[in-house]
């Protein structure tokens, strides 16, 4: 939760700042220029602050929540992948030449909690229809909520690389516990 609440804090002294903004900013012209820093830095950014109202709780309520779930340095890693992905993505799209936001790595956050709760069997009818409702929402929506219009794109790279994270994460816990737990109670046992 320290740090979504950071990313939020720092996501609103960017968006106060139209210095700061334009120096973090995800463009891709400058990225492929070699400021790669920007692939991250860039979902600080807002264009407007309706667009950070917008983005900061859903990322702050989602990243909280896989965070209790699957522990903080998980989140840590997730919101860092998610980054890269979502900002290359855009990169190579074509389709923005700025981006910014934290709705890429919202995206991310709900599909691995959805993906870890289908995985673990856990109320798996409930994540299944909110999967189904997000896909369609990815699908279908050209924007407007938060003012901006929506880089479709990020979103699903984001969804995407939720998915894949949480079952990297799934695969290497069990296989963790298939071979490293066992080890350990052998050993207490000797």
């Amino acid at each position: 939760m320290i740090i979504a609440l950071g990313m939020v804090l720092l996501a609103a002294v960017a968006t106060a700042s139209a210095e700061l903004s334009s120096l973090l900013s995800m463009d891709a012209s400058q990225v492929l220029s070699g400021e790669v820093w920007r692939l991250i830095s860039g979902h600080v950014t807002h264009l407007t602050w309706r667009h950070y109202l917008w983005d900061a709780p859903v990322f702050v309520l989602l990243f909280t929540v896989y965070e209790r779930k699957d522990g903080a340095m998980p989140a840590t890693m997730l919101a860092l992948c998610s980054s890269v992905a979502v900002s290359l993505t855009v990169v190579m799209a074509g389709a923005h030449q700025v981006y910014g936001g934290l709705s890429g790595l919202s995206s991310a956050a709900l599909s691995a909690i959805l993906t870890s709760l289908i995985v673990q069997r856990q109320q798996r009818l409930v994540a299944c229809g909110i999967g189904l409702a997000f896909g369609a929402y990815l699908l279908f929506s050209d924007g407007g909520i938060s003012g901006v219009r929506i880089a479709g794109e990020a979103h699903a790279a984001g969804a995407v690389t939720g998915m894949i994270f949480a079952v990297t994460l799934h695969c290497l816990r069990y296989q963790r516990s298939r071979t490293v737990e066992p080890l350990l109670e052998n050993g207490l046992k000797s």
